[in-house]
């Protein structure tokens, strides 16, 4: 049986509309999830004849999304760094006080308290938009190394390779989210007693 030809013309009405909810579910930008769909797109016609059918048109063209998405993140953790002293509301908090060096891990008191509630505050999307929200407070290499490790679960080495950062700061970013998300979903009512 000979394998299908791709068809471009087709795309966005057989898998743009997928490819969107893909992409946006990972970037949470409307502008930036169509931009990676157009771009997923322009580059599948580039390399059309280099398409040999060995996996489904669908399945290449999501391979190709995520490549796009990865190297979106990679242009967002280029963005110019936002230090701890930027969220520390002025009292001179340093990573240590929030994590244990040795374990990486919430230090004593400053351990996030139960969010159980959430469930029963909250509906699932209101929760969902929240963190969204939290999210793109989060400065773009912050973002960036978030999404990729929470989102994409790719490795620490692998986003380390793809970002060209070292494992120490790697761990301070990803440190530095976590606190600046628990900051933010704090201040909307989530992890209150």
């Amino acid at each position: 049986m000979t394998p299908a030809i791709p068809v471009p013309a087709e795309w966005p009405a057989r898998f743009g509309d997928e490819l969107y909810r893909f992409a946006l579910s990972r970037v949470s930008d409307a502008a930036a999830a169509e931009e990676l769909v157009q771009e997923t797109f322009l580059s599948a016609l580039a390399s059309l004849a280099t398409f040999r059918a060995e996996a489904s048109e669908r399945t290449w063209l999501f391979v190709i999304l995520r490549r796009k998405i990865i190297d979106y993140y990679r242009r967002q953790a280029r963005a110019p760094h936002i230090g701890l002293e930027a969220l520390s509301d002025g009292d001179n908090a340093s990573v240590a006080d929030y994590f244990s060096p040795a374990t990486g891990h919430w230090a004593g008191p400053q351990e996030p308290a139960s969010w159980l509630r959430a469930d029963a505050a909250l509906e699932q999307q209101e929760l969902h938009e929240i963190l969204q929200r939290c999210q793109a407070r989060l400065s773009p290499q912050q973002e960036a190394v978030f999404a990729m490790r929470f989102v994409e679960e790719l490795s620490a080495e692998e986003i380390c390779q793809e970002l060209g950062l070292t494992s120490s700061n790697y761990w301070v970013i990803v440190h530095r989210a976590k606190l600046q998300l628990r900051r933010c979903l704090e201040k909307h009512g989530l992890g209150q007693n």
